[in-house]
Protein backbone atom coordinates (compact mmCIF):
# COMPACT_ATOMS: atom_id res chain seq x y z
CA UNK A 1 0.00 0.00 0.00
CA UNK A 2 2.64 2.13 -0.25
CA UNK A 3 4.65 2.04 2.89
CA UNK A 4 5.57 -0.17 5.62
CA UNK A 5 2.86 -0.73 8.12
CA UNK A 6 3.48 -2.19 11.73
CA UNK A 7 -0.04 -4.30 12.70
CA UNK A 8 -0.35 -4.35 16.65
CA UNK A 9 -3.97 -5.36 16.01
CA UNK A 10 -5.52 -8.69 14.13
CA UNK A 11 -4.02 -9.39 10.67
CA UNK A 12 -7.15 -11.38 8.61
CA UNK A 13 -6.86 -14.15 5.72
CA UNK A 14 -9.80 -12.39 4.42
CA UNK A 15 -9.00 -9.23 3.01
CA UNK A 16 -11.69 -6.25 2.85
CA UNK A 17 -11.88 -5.29 -0.94
CA UNK A 18 -12.62 -1.16 -1.78
CA UNK A 19 -14.44 -1.51 -5.30
CA UNK A 20 -13.48 1.65 -6.52
CA UNK A 21 -9.89 1.19 -6.31
CA UNK A 22 -8.97 -2.52 -6.31
CA UNK A 23 -7.89 -2.41 -3.00
CA UNK A 24 -6.98 -5.09 -0.14
CA UNK A 25 -7.27 -4.58 3.30
CA UNK A 26 -5.82 -6.97 5.79
CA UNK A 27 -5.99 -5.10 9.17
CA UNK A 28 -7.35 -2.00 11.18
CA UNK A 29 -4.07 -0.12 10.74
CA UNK A 30 -4.10 -0.76 6.73
CA UNK A 31 -7.73 0.50 6.75
CA UNK A 32 -6.44 3.94 9.15
CA UNK A 33 -3.61 4.01 6.14
CA UNK A 34 -6.53 3.70 3.58
CA UNK A 35 -8.47 6.60 4.78
CA UNK A 36 -5.83 8.53 5.04
CA UNK A 37 -4.18 8.41 2.11
CA UNK A 38 -8.00 8.54 -0.06
CA UNK A 39 -9.11 11.34 1.59
CA UNK A 40 -9.84 13.17 -1.43
CA UNK A 41 -12.26 10.46 -2.48
CA UNK A 42 -14.23 9.21 0.46
CA UNK A 43 -17.66 9.98 1.42
CA UNK A 44 -20.15 8.00 3.60
CA UNK A 45 -20.79 5.55 1.11
CA UNK A 46 -17.52 3.87 2.37
CA UNK A 47 -18.63 2.97 5.54
CA UNK A 48 -21.04 0.47 4.22
CA UNK A 49 -22.94 -2.72 6.29
CA UNK A 50 -20.43 -5.08 4.94
CA UNK A 51 -17.80 -2.91 5.71
CA UNK A 52 -18.86 -2.07 9.53
CA UNK A 53 -19.33 -6.37 9.57
CA UNK A 54 -16.04 -7.14 8.72
CA UNK A 55 -14.50 -4.72 11.35
CA UNK A 56 -16.52 -6.96 13.39
CA UNK A 57 -16.07 -10.25 12.59
CA UNK A 58 -12.71 -10.55 10.71
CA UNK A 59 -10.55 -8.25 12.70
CA UNK A 60 -12.92 -9.22 16.42
CA UNK A 61 -13.29 -5.28 17.15
CA UNK A 62 -16.87 -5.91 17.92
CA UNK A 63 -17.41 -2.87 20.06
CA UNK A 64 -15.62 -0.34 17.35
CA UNK A 65 -18.25 -2.36 14.81
CA UNK A 66 -21.37 -1.63 17.37
CA UNK A 67 -19.74 2.04 17.67
CA UNK A 68 -20.01 2.29 14.37
CA UNK A 69 -23.42 1.04 13.68
CA UNK A 70 -24.77 3.13 15.98
CA UNK A 71 -23.31 6.08 14.79
CA UNK A 72 -24.71 5.57 11.51
CA UNK A 73 -28.36 5.06 12.67
CA UNK A 74 -28.14 8.49 14.69
CA UNK A 75 -27.01 9.90 11.48
CA UNK A 76 -23.30 10.44 11.79
CA UNK A 77 -21.43 12.58 9.50
CA UNK A 78 -18.27 11.24 7.62
CA UNK A 79 -16.13 13.47 10.05
CA UNK A 80 -17.31 11.27 12.61
CA UNK A 81 -17.60 7.61 11.08
CA UNK A 82 -13.36 8.33 10.02
CA UNK A 83 -12.76 9.82 13.53
CA UNK A 84 -14.15 6.42 15.08
CA UNK A 85 -11.82 4.06 12.46
CA UNK A 86 -8.98 6.26 13.03
CA UNK A 87 -8.61 6.37 16.66
CA UNK A 88 -9.10 2.55 16.52
CA UNK A 89 -5.44 2.07 15.83
CA UNK A 90 -2.51 4.04 17.24
CA UNK A 91 -1.18 4.56 13.80
CA UNK A 92 -1.81 8.02 13.65
CA UNK A 93 -1.33 10.64 16.18
CA UNK A 94 -4.01 13.10 17.52
CA UNK A 95 -2.35 15.66 15.28
CA UNK A 96 -2.22 13.75 12.27
CA UNK A 97 -6.01 12.77 13.07
CA UNK A 98 -6.94 16.69 13.46
CA UNK A 99 -5.07 17.13 10.40
CA UNK A 100 -7.17 14.95 8.54
CA UNK A 101 -10.31 16.33 10.14
CA UNK A 102 -9.39 19.71 9.02
CA UNK A 103 -8.92 18.37 5.64
CA UNK A 104 -11.84 16.90 5.55
CA UNK A 105 -13.97 20.14 6.20
CA UNK A 106 -12.70 21.65 3.27
CA UNK A 107 -13.51 19.12 0.99
CA UNK A 108 -16.78 17.48 2.30
CA UNK A 109 -19.28 18.52 -0.46
CA UNK A 110 -17.17 18.97 -3.34
CA UNK A 111 -17.35 17.62 -6.46
CA UNK A 112 -14.57 14.84 -6.91
CA UNK A 113 -12.80 16.60 -9.63
CA UNK A 114 -12.29 19.62 -7.20
CA UNK A 115 -10.89 17.08 -4.99
CA UNK A 116 -8.84 15.29 -6.95
CA UNK A 117 -7.25 18.36 -7.76
CA UNK A 118 -6.58 19.08 -4.44
CA UNK A 119 -4.64 15.96 -4.31
CA UNK A 120 -2.61 16.70 -7.29
CA UNK A 121 -1.67 20.02 -5.78
CA UNK A 122 -0.74 18.89 -2.24
CA UNK A 123 1.60 16.17 -4.49
CA UNK A 124 3.22 18.69 -6.00
CA UNK A 125 3.49 20.66 -3.41
CA UNK A 126 5.27 18.15 -1.59
CA UNK A 127 7.38 17.86 -4.21
CA UNK A 128 5.95 14.07 -5.06
CA UNK A 129 6.48 14.82 -9.18
CA UNK A 130 5.29 11.44 -10.53
CA UNK A 131 2.63 10.71 -8.19
CA UNK A 132 1.12 14.40 -9.42
CA UNK A 133 2.01 13.94 -12.95
CA UNK A 134 -0.50 10.59 -12.34
CA UNK A 135 -2.88 12.09 -10.83
CA UNK A 136 -2.79 15.32 -13.34
CA UNK A 137 -2.79 12.84 -16.04
CA UNK A 138 -5.65 11.06 -15.10
CA UNK A 139 -7.90 14.51 -14.52
CA UNK A 140 -6.96 15.43 -18.17
CA UNK A 141 -8.64 12.10 -19.25
CA UNK A 142 -11.89 12.20 -17.45
CA UNK A 143 -15.04 13.89 -18.53
CA UNK A 144 -15.23 15.57 -15.56
CA UNK A 145 -12.69 18.07 -16.56
CA UNK A 146 -15.08 19.82 -18.79
CA UNK A 147 -16.85 21.36 -15.46
CA UNK A 148 -13.52 23.08 -14.61
CA UNK A 149 -13.23 26.96 -15.70
CA UNK A 150 -11.03 27.60 -18.28
CA UNK A 151 -8.67 29.37 -15.95
CA UNK A 152 -8.42 25.64 -13.48
CA UNK A 153 -8.61 23.50 -16.78
CA UNK A 154 -5.22 25.77 -17.76
CA UNK A 155 -4.23 25.33 -13.79
CA UNK A 156 -4.11 21.56 -14.28
CA UNK A 157 -1.69 21.97 -17.41
CA UNK A 158 0.71 24.84 -15.59
CA UNK A 159 1.04 22.57 -12.86
CA UNK A 160 1.17 19.52 -14.46
CA UNK A 161 4.51 20.66 -16.50
CA UNK A 162 5.89 22.29 -13.31
CA UNK A 163 5.84 18.46 -11.97
CA UNK A 164 7.52 17.35 -15.61
CA UNK A 165 10.08 19.66 -16.03
CA UNK A 166 11.49 17.99 -12.51
CA UNK A 167 10.97 14.30 -13.71
CA UNK A 168 11.62 14.55 -17.82
CA UNK A 169 12.96 17.80 -17.96
CA UNK A 170 12.24 21.38 -19.96
CA UNK A 171 11.84 20.20 -23.30
CA UNK A 172 9.10 18.20 -22.57
CA UNK A 173 7.35 21.10 -19.90
CA UNK A 174 7.71 23.58 -22.24
CA UNK A 175 4.63 22.59 -24.57
CA UNK A 176 2.82 22.01 -21.83
CA UNK A 177 2.82 25.33 -20.45
CA UNK A 178 2.10 27.08 -23.71
CA UNK A 179 -1.17 24.96 -23.47
CA UNK A 180 -1.46 26.02 -20.16
CA UNK A 181 -1.46 29.74 -21.42
CA UNK A 182 -3.93 29.14 -24.37
CA UNK A 183 -6.62 28.46 -21.45
CA UNK A 184 -5.89 30.30 -18.21
CA UNK A 185 -4.15 33.44 -20.19
CA UNK A 186 -2.12 34.15 -17.29
CA UNK A 187 1.21 35.59 -17.87
CA UNK A 188 2.99 33.21 -15.53
CA UNK A 189 1.98 30.28 -17.70
CA UNK A 190 3.52 32.01 -20.73
CA UNK A 191 6.63 33.72 -18.81
CA UNK A 192 7.40 29.59 -18.22
CA UNK A 193 6.88 28.71 -21.42
CA UNK A 194 9.59 31.30 -22.32
CA UNK A 195 11.72 30.31 -19.64
CA UNK A 196 11.77 26.68 -20.55
CA UNK A 197 12.12 27.40 -24.47
CA UNK A 198 14.89 29.59 -23.90
CA UNK A 199 16.55 26.98 -21.55
CA UNK A 200 16.32 24.20 -23.94
CA UNK A 201 16.67 25.63 -27.16
CA UNK A 202 18.81 27.77 -29.42
CA UNK A 203 17.72 31.45 -29.80
CA UNK A 204 16.47 30.91 -33.12
CA UNK A 205 14.19 28.40 -32.32
CA UNK A 206 12.89 31.03 -29.24
CA UNK A 207 12.50 33.74 -31.80
CA UNK A 208 10.77 30.83 -34.33
CA UNK A 209 7.76 30.57 -31.57
CA UNK A 210 7.65 33.92 -30.31
CA UNK A 211 6.84 34.99 -33.84
CA UNK A 212 4.77 31.56 -34.44
CA UNK A 213 2.87 32.94 -30.62
CA UNK A 214 2.89 36.70 -31.67
CA UNK A 215 4.82 36.87 -28.26
CA UNK A 216 5.26 40.74 -26.66
CA UNK A 217 8.54 41.57 -28.09
CA UNK A 218 8.97 43.57 -24.85
CA UNK A 219 8.49 40.07 -22.48
CA UNK A 220 10.38 38.04 -24.79
CA UNK A 221 13.06 40.57 -23.73
CA UNK A 222 12.92 40.57 -20.28
CA UNK A 223 12.74 37.15 -20.55
CA UNK A 224 16.02 36.61 -22.22
CA UNK A 225 17.16 39.10 -19.83
CA UNK A 226 16.34 36.82 -17.19
CA UNK A 227 17.65 33.93 -18.09
CA UNK A 228 21.03 35.37 -18.11
CA UNK A 229 21.17 36.56 -14.89
CA UNK A 230 19.73 33.36 -13.24
CA UNK A 231 22.97 31.90 -15.48
CA UNK A 232 25.05 34.38 -14.34
CA UNK A 233 23.89 33.73 -10.11
CA UNK A 234 24.01 30.18 -10.84
CA UNK A 235 28.10 30.27 -11.71
CA UNK A 236 28.23 31.74 -7.97
CA UNK A 237 26.28 28.96 -6.61
CA UNK A 238 27.93 26.73 -4.34
CA UNK A 239 26.81 23.33 -6.02
CA UNK A 240 28.53 25.15 -9.57
CA UNK A 241 31.50 25.54 -7.65
CA UNK A 242 31.40 22.11 -6.42
CA UNK A 243 31.28 20.60 -10.57
CA UNK A 244 33.55 23.04 -11.63
CA UNK A 245 36.11 21.20 -8.89
CA UNK A 246 35.15 17.91 -10.58
CA UNK A 247 36.07 19.51 -14.30
CA UNK A 248 39.50 20.70 -13.21
CA UNK A 249 40.05 17.45 -11.40
CA UNK A 250 39.42 15.40 -14.31
CA UNK A 251 41.15 17.77 -17.02
CA UNK A 252 44.41 17.62 -14.87
CA UNK A 253 44.38 13.38 -14.40
CA UNK A 254 43.22 13.35 -10.52
CA UNK A 255 40.65 10.73 -11.77
CA UNK A 256 40.85 9.20 -7.88
CA UNK A 257 40.06 12.78 -6.56
CA UNK A 258 37.39 13.26 -8.92
CA UNK A 259 35.66 9.47 -8.01
CA UNK A 260 35.50 10.56 -4.13
CA UNK A 261 34.21 14.26 -4.79
CA UNK A 262 31.75 13.10 -7.42
CA UNK A 263 30.82 10.21 -4.98
CA UNK A 264 30.30 12.86 -1.59
CA UNK A 265 28.18 15.00 -4.17
CA UNK A 266 25.84 12.43 -5.03
CA UNK A 267 25.18 10.86 -1.65
CA UNK A 268 24.31 14.57 -0.52
CA UNK A 269 21.96 14.66 -3.28
CA UNK A 270 20.84 11.53 -2.50
CA UNK A 271 20.29 12.34 1.55
CA UNK A 272 18.22 15.51 0.27
CA UNK A 273 15.84 13.33 -1.96
CA UNK A 274 14.96 10.47 1.08
CA UNK A 275 13.93 14.01 3.21
CA UNK A 276 11.56 14.83 0.68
Amino acid sequence: MGKLILCSGLRTKRPYVFTTSGSRIYSIEELCYYLYNHVYLIDEGIFTDSLIDWIGTELKLTLRAEKLKHQMLLGADLKTLVTVVLCSADYYTESEIKGLLKMLDEIIGMPHIKRNLIKANNLLKNNQFNEAILEYERLLETTEVADLTQVEYGDVYHNLAVAKLHIVGLKDASEIFFRAYERNLREESLRQYLFSVKASYSPQILEEKAREHQIDPELLKRIINEVEQIKNEAQDNDMMTEINQLKVCKTNGRIKEFYTKADEMIDSWKATIRQI
